[in-house]
Formats: structure tokens, C-alpha cells, sequence
């Protein structure tokens, strides 16, 4: 194995050398190469810069600067909605909790409102049975009163 690598990556074997040559025999042949070579060559060269370029740079710049500034405001604007929206959902579960609530009160209180106006009924109905029943003993007393005189005056 050494001695065909030794033999491949030596100048001195025959097939590889031969190979070159023809290789070089055959680019010769083909202008396109060349011509693609030379466009390469300049395309490294780097060109002179007029003033309308370095202008449009320092424009471009100037522009990628106020992008960078744009961006960072927007993620910023993000940023606040994101926060105002956790905002506004915790303040609507907690209006949504005290709503529930006070409505909860609210039937308590109406339950407790009926039950005091049934108690307000009931002792009304007593107070005028007993007013009732005060006018009764009263006429029965005038009565009893006037049968005694009446007794008296008749014996």
C-alpha cells in the first residue's frame, strides 16, 4: 500500500504526469476558461468607490439603524400590550368574582328580606288580634257594668 501512494503522489510516475499534460493540452483549448478566470480575477479586485455609492451606504446604514430602532420599539409596544392583556384579565376574573359574590349577597339579603316581612305579617296579624280581642274585653266590661247597674237598679 505505501508504494502505491508513494507512486501516486510522486512526479515522477507516468500516468499521473501524463494526465497533467493532456489536462493542460485540453484547458488551452477552451477560451471560456480563461475569460472566466480573468472575470474572477477582477471581481477580487475590489472596485474604487464613487460618491454616489458611499453615499447610499452611509444611507443604508442610516437606515439599518432606524430598522434596529423600529424593532426594538415594536418588541417594546409588544411588551406593553402583553402586559396591559394580563392586566385586563386579571381585572375582569376579579370583577367576574365580586359580581358572583355580590349577587350571592344579594339573594341572601333578599331571602332575609322576605323572611323579616313574613315576621312583620305574622306580628301584625297578632297585634290586631290582640287589638281585637282588647275591644271585646272592653265592650264585655261595659257590659258587665251595665248589667251590674241594672241589677242594682232592679232590686
Amino acid at each position: 500500500m505505501r508504494r502505491k501512494d508513494k507512486e501516486l503522489r510522486g512526479s515522477s510516475n507516468g500516468i499521473i504526469d501524463g494526465y497533467r499534460k493532456w489536462l493542460r493540452v485540453r484547458i488551452q483549448g477552451l477560451d471560456w476558461l480563461q475569460k472566466l478566470r480573468a472575470v474572477r480575477d477582477k471581481e477580487a479586485e475590489a472596485p474604487e468607490e464613487n460618491e454616489e455609492v458611499r453615499t447610499l451606504k452611509v444611507e443604508l446604514e442610516g437606515a439599518r439603524a432606524t430598522k434596529e430602532k423600529f424593532k426594538s420599539m415594536a418588541i417594546k409596544v409588544q411588551r406593553e400590550y402583553d402586559e396591559l392583556r394580563d392586566v385586563n384579565m386579571a381585572t375582569t376574573e376579579a370583577l367576574e368574582r365580586e359580581t358572583k359574590r355580590a349577587g350571592k349577597e344579594e339573594h341572601g339579603q333578599n331571602k332575609f328580606q322576605g323572611t323579616l316581612w313574613g315576621s312583620n305579617s305574622e306580628l301584625k296579624l297578632r297585634r290586631d288580634e290582640k287589638d281585637q280581642s282588647r275591644v271585646e274585653g272592653m265592650i264585655m266590661k261595659d257590659e258587665l257594668k251595665a248589667c251590674l247597674r241594672l241589677k242594682r237598679n232592679l232590686s
